[in-house]
């Protein structure tokens, strides 16, 4: 196990990822706080029709892992902001709550600006059935961030390869979500592709663009 264990990860100085060890642990423990409030979701995560049937506090759960995705995905653009803010942003635990708080604020505008189009498009919405879906798609997304943060910080695995991989199956979650949501509306304007067009370029592929803008990634 131990020879195992050494190809894949590398003895790094810990003294300098203290904070990452840290995310590690806080998301894990905050995922079994919400093992142990919300027992029926995380039983009904292999079958997601199952998991409609459940009737926890849906926010409350997403909120969990809505802060699980900011923190994590924090961990990884950490190296991506550029020296320009560093005078403000100078440890990489404000750098990470700053990120994470934008990611946040990202959420709470994209609910925000879908709700009022789809209210300024007269598109009937199940807001519960949309919650659920999001939420259970979400947590394979938290398990995928948490392994590549894992891996991006302690493997030798080349750093571009696990974040093309993590981009490639974030992508393809949130394709899943959107097929599901999409053949699963009752309005019939939810599957037109103008809408849909229109949706993921307002509040998916613009707001991408303007935090590659702030962010070293070229």
């Amino acid at each position: 196990m131990k020879i195992l264990a050494s190809a894949f990860f590398l003895e790094r100085p810990i003294e300098n990822l203290d904070w990452v060890i840290g995310i590690l642990v806080l998301t894990l423990v905050f995922i079994a706080i919400g093992r142990v409030l919300f027992s029926n979701n995380y039983e009904a995560l292999t079958n997601i029709d199952r998991f409609q049937e459940i009737n926890d506090n849906q926010a409350l759960f997403g909120l969990v892992f809505q802060i699980s995705f900011a923190v994590l995905s924090g961990a990884i653009l950490i190296d991506y902001v550029g020296a320009d803010y560093d005078f403000v942003l100078n440890t990489p635990t404000i750098k990470l709550v700053t990120i994470a708080f934008f990611i946040l604020l990202f959420f709470g505008i994209r609910f925000v600006l879908g709700s009022t189009a789809a209210y300024a498009f007269g598109i009937t919405q199940d807001r519960n059935f949309n919650m659920k879906a999001t939420n259970y798609f979400r947590v394979f997304s938290v398990g995928l961030l948490w392994l590549a943060v894992l891996l991006l910080y302690f493997s030798e695995i080349l750093k571009p390869i696990i974040l093309v991989a993590t981009i490639v199956g974030l992508a393809i979650i949130r394709f899943l979500t959107y097929r599901y949501l999409f053949n699963n509306q009752p309005d019939k304007q939810t599957k037109i592709w103008y809408y849909n067009i229109l949706y993921l370029c307002a509040l998916e592929i613009l707001p991408l663009l303007v935090l590659l803008k702030y962010l070293n990634v070229w």
